[in-house]
């Protein structure tokens, strides 16, 4: 007797609280008309206009779209629609950037952020995570809301599950892992089981896609993940001076992927009579006509005004023997750091740090003006 008369049901199954439950293939079709449901929220953000702003939507709202799905639908039966999903999601970001994805780019799209990717979670990757995080979280309050079923039958969850199975396949090696069948051990592993799994799955991945990279793809990779690289990704563009143009975006997103730059495809040699090459790199290393002293000098201005909007000194001393502030603009693939770049997060900014050091002495902690005083022998200090 169904007890929910508000409910429809059928013999195959129905929703409950936005959960297909009932037969596997009433389930599987069902999440697949859900996730066909989005398509239309996903074309409407890839006609948004504002590249950077349209990016937000698909990461913040487009992604998430069959989060609940993939918490209460066992993966083996919303697979089919968890691919779907992502292939939606890849199809979206290709339609927003103006530039199709090669292999070794799309593995990067999956990546956090902080890893050097773009925060676009694959569906079905993630999929075991999210259901037995689930499963697990539910897992203490069952007893007590079954005491009023003596005919429900006993729970179980034994080491034969499928699911079982497939996290530990995913997941081979990761703590307590080994142990996942026994129900007290997972009940004892249940907070923030889903991301702690979630966070070796992403691990995992970075490592596969590292080895499968080239030397250059290797130090890009490291650079894009280095901490505070990928900030520009989660800017909201809520006034003209944190909003990219759709050429800086699409731009900026290309130099991330390791993506031929479309502004560049058309121009064949730079002034220096080089050949300019789509990659963006000679672009940016190229030392003609001053190109790399006009951008270290605008972000440098920058950072100026921003220390002086909050109260701290910053002289710009003109003869170019004392500065207050002082930065370095290197690329991480240029030829006499690639080897270490590609081994080691953050190489050649750090290097280039300390040969900055070098030529400004040890530097000073920067203090407000009203903390320091104004006249005296100590120089002038440099960030």
């Amino acid at each position: 007797q169904w007890p929910l008369d508000d409910i429809p049901f059928s013999s195959s199954g129905s929703i409950l609280l936005g959960s297909p439950i009932g037969s596997d293939d009433f389930v599987s079709d069902e999440c697949l008309r859900i996730v066909k449901q989005g398509e239309v929220f996903l074309s409407k953000v890839q006609g948004v206009r504002h590249m950077q702003s349209a990016l937000l939507l698909l990461r913040y709202c487009g992604t998430s779209k069959v989060n609940h799905l993939l918490r209460v639908v066992p993966p083996a039966l919303v697979r089919n629609a968890a691919r779907l999903h992502d292939r939606l999601v890849l199809d979206s970001f290709q339609s927003i950037i103006g530039c199709q994805l090669f292999s070794l780019q799309q593995r990067q799209l999956r990546l956090k952020i902080s890893q050097g990717g773009f925060g676009l979670t694959s569906a079905v990757a993630i999929a075991p995570c999210a259901f037995v995080g689930s499963w697990a979280a539910s897992l203490a309050s069952l007893p007590s809301r079954m005491v009023n079923f003596p005919t429900y039958p006993e729970v179980s969850f034994d080491s034969s599950t499928t699911t079982v199975q497939q996290i530990k396949g995913i997941f081979e090696g990761f703590q307590g892992i080994d142990d996942i069948g026994s129900i007290d051990n997972l009940a004892g592993s249940a907070v923030k089981l889903q991301k702690r799994l979630s966070s070796h799955l992403s691990e995992s991945q970075l490592s596969s896609l590292l080895a499968d990279a080239d030397r250059n793809a290797q130090a890009r990779l490291r650079s894009a993940g280095a901490p505070e690289a990928g900030a520009w990704l989660d800017t909201v563009p809520w006034s003209k001076d944190v909003s990219f143009s759709n050429a800086e975006f699409q731009t900026a997103v290309c130099l991330r992927l390791g993506l031929d730059v479309p502004m560049l495809r058309e121009l064949h040699r730079c002034t220096c009579g080089k050949v300019l090459g789509s990659d963006g790199y000679h672009a940016v290393a190229c030392p003609k006509d001053g190109g790399g002293i006009r951008r270290h000098d605008s972000v440098q201005r920058v950072w100026y005004a921003m220390l002086k909007s909050v109260g701290f000194r910053c002289d710009d001393f003109k003869d170019g023997k004392k500065l207050l502030l002082d930065i370095s603009l290197v690329h991480p693939e240029v030829e006499s750091f690639l080897p270490s770049c590609a081994a080691v997060a953050g190489f050649a900014a750090n290097r280039r740090d300390n040969i900055k050091k070098k030529d400004h002495g040890s530097p000073w902690q920067v203090e407000p003006d009203c903390a320091r005083p104004v006249s005296g022998r100590r120089p002038p200090p440099f960030v």
